[in-house]
């Protein structure tokens, strides 16, 4: 009787799991969509857009630090100021020359978008897990362990990407470790059922 209780409060669980992964999916997908085409117009606009900017910049009206106020906002370093970036194509190299701004912020927002498109799909995943466990019988299966191993696994990836290799080698780590607990659960369930 109890094991059904705690069965029934981790359906519940994953439910509400459910319901937030497919809310946080449907944001990230409208960001993916919002970025790509501020991305595209962004780099179209061209030296209209550099323009834009410089003028702003002079008048006071937008500034281009990473801060906001007095708060430091996040620092997008892609390692060199737009005068210093160069290209083997002609043609991309002749839009720096004419538009570095352009093509800078333009990049900027396509690499978040395609961040953005990764971490939907993660959110797409966990979505995933949370239904499979909902619908199981019991909450360890090696189909869901699969599932949760793949989500951990995309995201080392993607930390291993955006924040550097100390925090992807830590999850690495973490992921070793619910993979374990996983595994341990699945033996008990298994240990479980042949006992009954």
């Amino acid at each position: 009787m109890e094991e059904s209780v705690k069965i029934a409060k981790i359906k519940k669980s994953c439910h509400i799991g459910k319901i937030v992964s497919t809310i946080l999916f449907a944001v990230a997908a409208v960001f993916v969509v919002l970025c790509l085409i501020s991305g595209v117009k962004v780099l179209k606009m061209g030296k209209e857009f550099d323009d834009s900017v410089i003028n702003g910049r002079l008048s006071g009206v937008i500034s281009t630090s990473d801060e906001i106020g007095s708060a430091s906002a996040v620092t997008i370093n892609l390692g060199s100021l737009p005068t210093e970036i160069h290209s083997d194509v002609p043609a991309i190299q002749a839009a720096i020359d004419d538009h570095p701004l352009s093509v800078m912020y333009g990049t900027y927002v396509l690499i978040g978008s395609l961040i953005l498109a990764i971490t939907a799909v993660l959110f797409l995943l966990v979505r995933s897990v949370f239904a499979m466990v909902e619908q199981e019988s019991t909450p360890f299966t090696s189909k869901v362990k699969k599932r949760v191993t793949l989500v951990l696994i995309v995201t080392c990836g993607i930390l291993f990407l955006t924040t550097g290799s100390a925090f992807a080698i830590l999850f690495a780590l973490i992921t070793w470790a619910v993979n374990a607990i996983l595994d341990y659960g699945i033996t008990l369930q298994i240990q479980s059922d042949e006992t009954l």
